[in-house]
């Protein structure tokens, strides 16, 4: 392991060796084909079967390999994240942050990744509180970090979800227009290099109000890059409070929890939300957008600049 500060307050031990994200590049670099993003991405290849119509042949077909992170705080083991081994400290930085174990930056002493990338070690400055219920999300069958008996409603129906905090309106106040939440969510699909090699990866980033691409990282699972954004954002000091979340995945309930932690201000995703999503959403005055292409999307809560309110 080796150290960096990377202009953080705390010491951040970073990936090394094949594992090492490039930070000089940011997350958006480098090429899906480089000898770099194959270590961070790796790929298996097996034989499959091709059917078209009625024919049938034998391909070779690469897949994105998952990976076991173990997460500890101070000692104690937090949890196993299904994830890429594509930047490892934002995740665990981010996941710290999205599931509320830290507040801010300031909370987290030393973050170390351990050379075979497959433990997190955290030192915070608080102890950790898991739930004794926990709650199993939609997402890999995993486990959130929030108890249903602590955590408020979103309303009688969605009872055992966690609130939201209120979001400040994007952009200073102006919704975004449709046609930039449509530019938004083409431009991440342009950026998703690795689902476009393997179709194997989600791919989730954050833009700013004049529409311009802030970051983008792909893991195996949604919710992960949700808290790769997260976790960025905190070690690069950036606000995300306003922006705009492109994602491909399913939004769900703690989807929405993830991206309210981040401040953002409007959520828009390639597929649809639940309705504890549609619910959670409106109640936070979240901006969010569902089966968005390039001619058209669907406002489930929120407003666009063309559009009435839909909360």
């Amino acid at each position: 392991m080796e150290t960096t500060t990377a202009g953080a307050p705390f010491a951040v031990l970073e990936e090394c060796g094949a594992l090492c994200a490039d930070r000089a590049g940011g997350p958006l670099a480098p090429s899906s084909n480089s000898v770099s993003e194959r270590r961070r991405f790796p790929r298996a290849q097996f034989e499959v079967g091709a059917v078209r119509g009625d024919a049938v042949a034998v391909e070779p077909i690469e897949v994105i390999c998952e990976h076991e992170l173990v997460l500890t705080a101070n000692g104690e083991r937090l949890a196993t994240l299904l994830c890429s081994r594509a930047s490892l400290a934002e995740l665990a930085c981010g996941f710290l942050f999205s599931e509320g174990v830290v507040g801010s930056l300031a909370d987290i002493v030393s973050l170390a990744i351990s050379d075979d990338g497959d433990r997190a070690f955290a030192t915070l400055r608080r102890c950790v509180e898991t739930p004794l219920v926990p709650v199993i999300t939609s997402g890999f069958g995993g486990t959130a970090l929030v108890a249903p008996s602590t955590a408020p409603s979103f309303g009688s129906a969605d009872a055992g979800a966690p609130s939201l905090p209120s979001i400040a309106p994007a952009s200073g106040g102006r919704p975004f227009d449709a046609a930039a939440v449509r530019a938004a969510v083409t431009a991440m699909r342009v950026g998703a290099r690795e689902y476009a090699a393997t179709r194997g990866t989600h791919c989730s980033a954050l833009f700013d109000g004049d529409g311009a691409m802030v970051a983008l990282f792909e893991d195996i699972g949604r919710h992960n890059t949700f808290d790769k954004l997260a976790g960025h954002c905190l070690l690069a000091g950036l606000d995300a409070r306003g922006m705009l979340l492109a994602t491909t995945g399913r939004v769900s309930s703690e989807m929405m929890r993830k991206a309210a932690r981040l401040g953002v201000g409007a959520v828009a995703s390639l597929s649809g939300p639940t309705d504890a999503a549609v619910r959670a959403a409106r109640t936070a005055g979240i901006m969010l957008a569902g089966y968005v292409s390039s001619s058209q999307l669907t406002l489930y809560a929120g407003s666009l600049s063309s559009t009435g309110d839909f909360s």
